[in-house]
């Protein structure tokens, strides 16, 4: 009979294999790889519910390490059978790990309550990696390996090496070739096979193995059929009927028709309606190519569902139009679907026009090409992540890549659901090329409300005097374009004195945040 911390333990019966060292150290390794990538998968799936990925990851990190606190906790109570516990701890993390994405979207599309099921969540999961450590070092003294400190440091440092491996694979490996929720049932299903593992060498009683087998054919049909099950939470976000459904490691990507209004989400968010994205995109791209003198060569960062590029090739004169977009699935979407191809006019078969898929700052920091107009048609800044593409010295980098007499354009958030924000892109704008004009600018979008952008030509007579609209619009004639300049009674007239967002102070995305707290909807 041995002691140990949980009082008198009776040394494992001749017959049962013995618990080597090696054995529990690849059980760490397999265990330390798991609770990483739970702890990544719940991050980013509430940055995507939740849209502000700062919070979410912290909250999700904090939570999580609290859940393990009280796993290690709890841990002490069940070392007398530290074997045979770990395998329910194993199983049990599975089903909530695994589920644990499937649950989280069912909550957001179907409850107001969506915030506590994800604290929950991770506080479950964080309990059970919490325990599994301190199990597998009761196991190795259980099995006469009582090496103190030194052991459990040598546990750890297995842990360690297991979380660097998982911190790699999240992002370049499981989330762009799985997606997010195949990823949590992929673990799930790892937890499982840890679990027989130990169960063969601990040598216990069939009905486990019975129980863990069930879990694993379970977990594996749901891996199989995540993308249905995906498919099927989403769509309930939704009043029109779904015709397209992705998720990319970037975002969602959601399409819907009904009647012909065709539009298009990206994790959540309206980007377009077919009703009206006409006076969206006519009023960005037309307000910048007729204030340049017989533009050739456009570039358009973000604007991958193609409507910008359809709008720019209306110029006879233009020769290239290279469109940067982050999503290879939105550019993608945009050439073979057909409702899309069809609204943007089968832009992407145009050979003048030229997709690069990549970051749109990196881009512009790199490229040695120059343009007579760049048209900036990227998502609203509501997180840091995307606040470096509202930054002074993003706007500077686009504005260096002008040809003489060239213009920038961009659209900058509601002018009257988030005037600061809007104020505060035409400030930042201004402030990235002192020497030229801002103009900003504002239509009446019904699917998004008032929308505002700004334009930064070389001289005020510059607006829409240098090349003529062309023919065909569907909305904006030369009266209407150069009422865009006229911003209505109930939107601030005037220019708000707001600080400029950098790089170091990307005060944009809190700025956004702070409008749109103002709105129920």
């Amino acid at each position: 009979m041995t002691t140990g911390p949980a009082g008198p333990r009776t040394a494992p019966p001749a017959s049962a294999p013995e618990m080597d060292r090696p054995t529990v150290f690849a059980a760490a390794l397999l265990v330390a790889v798991g609770g990483i990538v739970y702890e990544l998968i719940l991050g980013t799936a509430a940055s995507y519910l939740f849209g502000d990925s700062v919070v979410a990851f912290s909250v999700a990190t904090g939570l999580t390490l609290f859940g393990m606190g009280l796993g290690s906790l709890v841990s002490a109570r069940l070392a007398r059978s530290a074997g045979l516990n770990f395998v329910r701890n194993e199983l049990l993390l599975s089903l909530v790990g695994g589920s644990s994405v499937l649950v989280l979207f069912a909550a957001f599309s179907l409850t107001e309550v969506y915030w506590l099921v994800f604290v929950l969540l991770s506080l479950a999961i964080g309990a059970g990696i919490g325990v599994e450590i301190p199990l597998l070092v009761a196991l190795l003294k259980d099995n006469g390996r009582d090496e103190s400190v030194a052991l459990l440091s040598k546990v750890l440092a297995v842990d360690y090496f297991g979380a660097l491996a998982a911190s790699l694979a999240f992002p370049f490996v499981l989330l762009p070739y799985l997606g997010l929720m195949r990823t949590a049932f992929a673990v799930a299903i790892g937890n499982v096979l840890v679990a027989l593992f130990m169960l063969r060498r601990l040598g216990q009683r069939a009905r486990w193995t019975w129980l863990s087998v069930g879990t694993l054919t379970l977990l594996t049909v749901c891996f199989a059929a995540s993308h249905v099950l995906e498919e099927a939470v989403n769509t309930r976000l939704y009043q029109d009927p779904v015709v397209y459904y992705d998720a990319t490691p970037y975002q969602k990507l959601v399409l819907t028709d009904y009647r012909g209004d065709v539009r298009l989400y990206l994790s959540d968010q309206l980007q377009f309606s077919s009703v009206d994205e006409a006076r969206y995109h006519e009023t960005l791209a037309h307000a910048a190519l007729t204030s340049v003198a017989g533009p050739r060569d456009v570039a358009i960062l973000g604007g991958g569902d193609g409507m910008l590029a359809r709008e720019v090739l209306r110029y006879p004169g233009v020769d290239s139009v290279t469109v940067v977009d982050l999503d290879p699935a939105v550019t993608e979407l945009a050439r073979t679907h057909r409702l899309v191809a069809d609204l943007n006019g089968h832009a992407y078969d145009d050979p003048r026009v030229h997709v690069v898929n990549g970051d749109a700052f990196r881009w512009v920091d790199t490229t040695d090409e120059t343009f007579d107009a760049v048209l900036v048609d990227l998502v609203d800044p509501s997180n840091e992540r995307i606040a470096k593409l509202y930054s002074q010295e993003f706007y500077a980098m686009v504005v260096a890549h002008l040809r003489p007499g060239g213009v920038v354009a961009t659209q900058a958030t509601s002018s009257y659901f988030t005037p600061d924000a809007f104020w505060q892109v035409v400030a930042t704008l201004d402030a990235a090329a002192p020497g030229r004009t801002v103009v900003p600018l504002t239509v009446n979008v019904p699917s998004f409300g008032e929308w505002g952008f700004a334009l930064s030509v070389p001289t005020r007579d510059a607006l829409f005097a240098r090349t003529p609209l062309p023919a065909g619009l569907r909305f904006h004639t030369p009266e209407s374009l150069a009422a865009t300049t006229r911003l209505g009674a109930d939107s601030p007239g005037e220019r708000r004195a707001m600080p400029v967002s950098t790089l170091l102070s990307p005060t944009i995305y809190r700025t956004y945040q702070d409008d749109m707290r103002h709105w129920r909807y």
